[in-house]
Order: structure tokens, then C-alpha cells, then sequence
């Protein structure tokens, strides 16, 4: 594993360093690494920036970055310049922005629309002369009773309802693979029992289009776990 620290006298300034480690830091770790500006990287590295009181606290911060369990890249001490402080700069920008962004209220935001729109589309049908013949029809081709459908619906939605809450209280770990398997199950719920309303087949698009942001932000979401830093 490289790991480079510039050998420079002893000195009472503080040094500045650039710590490479490979993966990006989730958002919550940033108050953990303070003083420092944190960059995520294209490539998938994430980059901490900035002053270090002397060998001791960089000793220190690598024993942080040890614990969390991701791989070291490159320790450098820097020059103080214009360029530097400015790449700070936009690093802690960035930081900020992703702060925003909290991926368990994202998901939950998700259900809420797929919920909504599913409940709009029950209530749409209902409207429509003949509703009762098309559920008789889904119920023959999909070889079951309108009970058995309708315990089927009931099932469906109030696992929806469930991950609005689940999206936002569920660790890390199972809250991603909780979030891919029901929106997967929950698409191929949508198109399996699908109607042949013109209103139904557009929802249930909208619907869809909202279960692949989920499958995907939740297959995207990355966050460090490790051991005793469980937070």
C-alpha cells in the first residue's frame, strides 16, 4: 500500500497535508476529520486537505483513517499557494453540497410519489365503467381469486407505506438491500397486474420511473461502516 510523507525538518508552523484514501468518505464522517476540507474524486478516492499542528496529530489522523477501514492512496505534505487554498476551497463546496443530499430522505421521498401515485391510480380506475371485469380478467390470467388479488394490492402497499418509514430508520447495510429487492418486487407487482387504461399504463410509468431512481441511488449509495465507528 504507497503511502509518501516528504521528510522536512522540525518546525513549530503547521504542516499542510493531502491524505489520499480510496473510496469516497460518506458526509456524516466529515465533522470526524474538522479542519480538514474533504474532496471526492472522480476516480473514486476521497482527498483530505489541509493544516496539521505537527507529526503527532498526522499520526493521529492516519490512526483515523486506519480505523475506518479504508485503503491509504498517498500521505504528502504541501507548499502553501493560491492554487492549494483554492482547491480547498472548492472541496469544502462540494462537501456541502453533498451534505444536502441525505440519501435515506431521498428514499423516502421516493416511496411518498410511488405511493401517491398508486393510490391515484386505484381511484382513477374505479371510475371507469367495466373496472370490476378488468380486475375479474387480471385475477383469471394471473390464476387467482379477487380476494386472493385484492389480499395481494393490500400486502403491496402497505410494504410501500412501510419503506417510507424503513428508508429513513434502517442501517445502512440492510436499508440498501431493503430498498433494491421490494422496488424491484414492487415494478414487477406494478406490470403484472397492469390494466389496459391509458391513465394506469402512464402512472404506472411515472411509478416505474420512480422504483429505478430507487434501485438506483440505493445500489449507488456508498458509506463507511467499520466495527466500533458504526454510527
Amino acid at each position: 500500500m504507497p503511502n509518501r510523507l516528504d521528510t522536512q525538518p522540525v518546525s513549530l508552523e503547521p504542516m499542510i497535508v493531502q491524505i489520499r484514501i480510496r473510496g469516497h468518505l460518506d458526509s456524516q464522517w466529515t465533522d470526524w476529520f474538522e479542519g480538514l476540507a474533504i474532496t471526492l474524486e472522480e476516480n473514486g478516492d476521497t482527498l483530505l486537505y489541509g493544516p496539521v499542528a505537527d507529526q503527532a496529530a498526522l499520526h493521529g489522523l492516519l490512526k483515523k483513517v486506519r480505523d475506518l477501514g479504508m485503503p491509504l492512496v498517498s500521505v504528502n505534505q504541501v507548499q502553501i499557494n493560491e492554487t492549494q487554498q483554492d482547491h480547498s476551497e472548492q472541496g469544502e463546496t462540494r462537501m456541502n453540497s453533498i451534505k444536502k443530499v441525505d440519501p435515506k430522505v431521498l428514499l423516502s421521498t421516493l416511496w411518498i410519489v410511488v405511493m401517491i401515485n398508486m393510490l391515484k391510480a386505484d381511484i382513477l380506475s374505479l371510475n371507469i365503467p367495466g373496472a370490476m371485469e378488468e380486475v375479474v380478467k387480471t385475477a383469471a390470467s394471473a390464476s387467482a381469486s379477487i380476494l386472493q388479488l385484492m389480499l395481494m394490492g393490500a400486502i403491496m402497499g402497505q410494504l410501500g407505506i412501510a419503506m417510507i418509514i424503513l428508508s429513513r430508520v434502517l442501517k445502512y447495510g440492510i436499508n440498501r438491500w431493503a430498498n433494491i429487492v421490494v422496488g424491484i418486487v414492487t415494478i414487477a407487482y406494478i406490470w403484472g397486474g397492469a390494466a389496459s387504461y391509458p391513465h394506469y399504463i402512464f402512472i404506472a410509468m411515472v411509478e416505474t420511473l420512480c422504483l429505478l431512481l430507487i434501485i438506483g441511488v440505493a445500489w449507488m449509495w456508498r458509506h463507511v461502516e467499520h466495527g466500533f465507528f458504526n454510527r
